[in-house]
């Protein structure tokens, strides 16, 4: 084994100092013998150089004086562990001795250790771990059962990791609902340009032309989809008091029956005006609420009297992209709430298979401050839904301004390069296992390096993104011409 420093000082049973005589890299692999138990696995979490250079010194240099200096390569070491008889990953009952030799990790025991697999029945192939050639493959059943944040600074590529997973669900025929609200994910359906990291990550160009399905409230802005609109008829009163946003229900229910009665009797196909005039003749400041509001939800022209199906929508083993682009941010959230609470009745029931829902810009649905029409149902999901087969999948470039109950029930972690302080601080207290070296590192990861927590792994894994197969379509725009 290719030895690359050892062991001093004092030494715990979860972290130990080493000094180095071979280069290595912060986050890279390597291992201790063990009497007991063989190779262990560990990993390098943070580095330093020290040197006898002071200042006195440091300026003699500056003037030009030849001057020695004696330095040392130091690292800290997280230890990781061992497989047991069982399969488990267990650590060391005993410190590791000061001056044991450190070896750089081999790919057999990596794999072993980490539990990396190659093409597992149920492992969505995101990458390869980072300097090495092992794929990481995330469990499909702990992504939709436990739910996912994908979390990045903007332009930090979390659209283009997005884009990966989505085609990974496609292909092992997962159900998806996407809410798009820049338009981004229509590419699904456009195989991508081949090139020589497709060869590298062994990744074929493809494309889900037939497998994605596109709605709109906007067709005019977004002329690919179809139009997305719901069902008067289906909606009971308190349904339409949500879409009216107003939350008060003790104040409203009866108001509400009263108006629908009134307007059902009088034409059974009655649309949303009908309401608005209904509202409009009756004397009340309940009443006038009610017009108000009913003539807000007709200027939105979401429901009509025979709205989108919901076998339209949910196709079992396809993607559903709701493309909002263009579409204001009021009606967004109206639009997000109506069809997130709708998927989650229905699976209560079981009327739909069990599915991931994405949520991009989630900070918007589901903020930290303040209120979203749709917060509420997003975050009963966020709680509940892995207990009827409904996973979550929050993506956003603001993890300090979504609500912190649905990030922390976010068990699979897909963390790009973050900078601002606030957002870190949210990634280190919702994500367990996280290191302060990791943290660190996270803010200077290279473009196309994700931190990987959960899916299926025990320890946090540094993941080098395939390329997607499908064309990426959050491109930023281009100002200048080179």
């Amino acid at each position: 084994m290719d030895t690359v420093g050892r062991i001093y000082g004092d030494v715990g049973l979860g972290q130990f100092h080493i000094t180095l005589s071979r280069p290595v890299e912060r986050g890279d692999y390597v291992a201790v013998e063990d009497e007991s138990h063989g190779a262990i696995l560990c990993q390098l979490d943070d580095l330093k150089r020290k040197s006898d250079l002071d200042l006195d010194r440091a300026d003699r240099m500056a003037g030009g004086v030849e001057t020695p200096i004696h330095e040392s390569l130091l690292g800290i070491a997280r230890t990781i562990g061992y497989r047991d008889g069982q399969g488990l990953v267990k650590v060391p009952t005993l410190p590791f001795r000061p001056g044991a030799e450190v070896f750089r990790a081999e790919e057999p025991l990596i794999a072993e250790v980490l539990g990396l697999k190659r093409h597992s029945a149920t492992g969505a192939y995101v990458g390869l771990l980072r300097n090495h050639e092992l794929r990481i493959e995330l469990d499909i059943n702990q992504l939709v059962q436990r739910h996912v944040s994908v979390l990045a600074k903007t332009g930090g590529g979390k659209s283009y990791l997005l884009g990966v997973l989505i085609e990974e669900l496609l292909r092992h025929k997962v159900t998806c609902i996407i809410i798009d609200p820049h338009g981004e994910y229509g590419s699904l359906r456009v195989a991508a340009e081949k090139n020589g990291a497709h060869e590298r990550f062994g990744v074929e160009s493809q494309g889900f032309g037939h497998r994605i399905h596109e709605f709109s409230p906007d067709v005019s802005l977004n002329p690919n989809a179809k139009p997305l609109s719901f069902s008067l008829r289906h909606l009971d009163p308190r349904d339409l008091l949500a879409f009216m946003g107003l939350t008060n229900v003790k104040s409203f229910l009866g108001p509400m029956k009263k108006l629908l009665e009134e307007v059902q009797s009088l034409n059974p196909d009655y649309s949303v005006k009908d309401l608005v005039q209904a509202a409009g003749r009756t004397e009340g400041p309940s009443f006038e609420i009610l017009h108000e509001r009913l003539e807000y939800v007709e200027q939105t022209r979401l429901l009509a009297p025979e709205g989108t199906t919901l076998k339209e929508l949910v196709q079992k083993g396809d993607a559903t992209l709701i493309n909002l682009r263009g579409v204001a941010p009021d009606v967004q959230e109206i639009v997000v709430g109506r069809i997130a609470a709708t998927l989650f009745d229905q699976r209560k029931k079981e009327k739909v298979p069990p599915l991931f829902l994405v949520i991009e810009e989630a900070h918007n649905f589901a903020p930290q401050q303040g209120i979203a029409a749709c917060s509420r149902i997003l975050k009963n999901i966020a709680s509940e839904g892995r207990k009827f087969g409904l996973g979550l999948c929050a993506v956003t470039q603001r993890a300090a301004r979504i609500d912190k109950s649905v990030l922390s029930q976010c068990n699979t972690q897909l963390i790009l390069q973050v900078t601002n302080p606030l957002d870190l601080k949210a990634i280190a207290q919702s994500i367990e296992g996280l290191t302060d070296g990791m943290t660190e590192m996270i803010q200077s990861l290279p473009v196309g390096v994700a931190l990987v927590t959960g899916g299926g792994y025990h320890t946090p894994l540094f993941c080098e993104v395939r390329p997607r197969a499908t064309r990426h379509g959050g491109e930023s725009v281009r100002i200048v011409d080179p």
